[in-house]
């Protein structure tokens, strides 16, 4: 089919996604604790702090696109999935790294949240022990507020996901409607349990299992497999039109218009920005005349280390606030002092992911290479 790039298991438009999202979330997260601490903040950008559930959102559609492609591309290219080496490699891949954030997380930083007195690295929960127990096993914890650590929610889910598709995919060849079984039984759980709490009135530690109801997308990831499953597949009437140009400049003027209006749409918020995600995801991966290139050696690099972006942003942010008004003796106030703390946060942040990607994270990727059935890199 003409556009669509064959025989394609690493596709490095990604990786600058990647980088792209991870830059956007570290802006609205440090907007975000300036306004959860009460300081000064860009009020334009607060307006804006709702999108980063639908940048997240464009992480999980990522993520099912990615291991999509590659539980179908072993199935298409073997005949099966090989439920062992997949769990290895996923362990290998996201274990070493959360795991390290979530024992700082709850050993280390409620020491120095202490000892340096910064608040935002504490743990507040009178469930401690428990809730630690609970994100050791990817659970949602509860009554928790893990500032600090509060990425690895976004971990948690995928990890759900992650252990569901290789038994939903193993034993059927209707993927589409596998998915799509996903994706409405998402809603109609999300949806019909938060009528049920408005119309009940129920007590808060329902609304608090609401919440995490809606925090578990697993629908995104679907969406992302169905993405994956055109390109597969290689459904050319349906790749055509999303491959032509006019189309994907419409998806993405539409996109933006949507997002820079922040317009919600009610029921369906995540699932509908997620459709429009996996179109620009597809022609990305997928379509040599993307009229997008994100393909450069910089932002490929970015792009592999954005795992740790994600989780150590959420940490050095916390630092460099305390850091900034530390070496200026007050309150985080003007642009100088925004102008320090945002070259501090994206500075260390990207240090610190680069010599864990470089020191730590490696040494499990080159094991989880042996594992390996489909080349490729996710």
């Amino acid at each position: 089919m003409n556009g669509l790039v064959k025989n394609k298991v690493h596709f490095p438009n990604l990786d600058g996604l990647r980088l792209v999202g991870s830059v956007i979330l570290i802006i609205l997260h440090n907007e975000e604790l300036k306004v959860v601490n009460g300081k000064e903040h860009w009020a334009w950008v607060k307006s804006y702090l709702p999108i980063g559930g639908l940048d997240v959102s464009l992480f999980f559609v990522l993520s099912g696109f990615l291991i999509g492609y590659l539980l179908l591309k072993e199935k298409l290219d073997t005949g099966d999935i090989n439920i062992k080496k997949y769990y290895t490699r996923r362990a290998l891949r996201i274990w070493p790294l959360y795991f390290f954030v979530i024992l700082i997380g709850f050993l280390l930083f409620p020491y120095l949240a202490e000892k340096w007195h910064i608040p935002d690295l504490g743990i507040n929960s009178d469930y401690k022990n428990i809730d630690f127990i609970l994100c050791l096993l990817f659970l949602p914890p509860y009554g928790v507020t893990m500032r600090a650590i509060g990425a690895t929610w976004s971990v948690r889910v995928e990890e759900v996901f992650y252990i569901m598709e290789p038994f939903l995919l193993r034993r059927t060849k209707q993927y589409v409607k596998v998915f799509l079984i996903v994706i409405i039984s998402v809603l109609l759980i999300r949806n019909g349990y938060g009528l049920l709490c408005r119309v009940l009135n129920l007590s808060d530690w329902f609304r608090h299992f609401q919440k995490i109801i809606a925090f578990y997308r697993l629908s995104c990831m679907a969406i992302g497999g169905i993405g994956a499953y055109l390109v597969v597949a290689e459904k050319e009437k349906i790749l055509k039109i999303i491959f032509r140009k006019d189309f994907q400049w419409g998806i993405y003027i539409l996109t933006l218009a949507l997002l820079i209006f922040r317009v919600q749409i009610p029921f369906i918020e995540f699932e509908f920005y997620s459709v429009l995600f996996c179109i620009i995801i597809v022609n990305l991966a997928a379509n040599s005349q993307s009229v997008i290139r994100l393909d450069f050696k910089w932002t490929n690099y970015l792009g592999k280390v954005s795992y740790g972006l994600y989780l150590y942003g959420a940490i050095m942010r916390i630092f460099c606030l305390a850091f900034t008004e530390r070496i200026y003796g007050r309150e985080l106030d003007g642009w100088q002092m925004n102008l320090v703390f945002y070259i501090t946060t994206f500075g260390s942040t990207i240090l610190i992911s680069i010599l864990s990607f470089e020191f730590f994270e490696k040494p499990f990727l080159r094991l989880k290479n042996r594992f390996e059935v489909v080349k490729a890199e996710a």
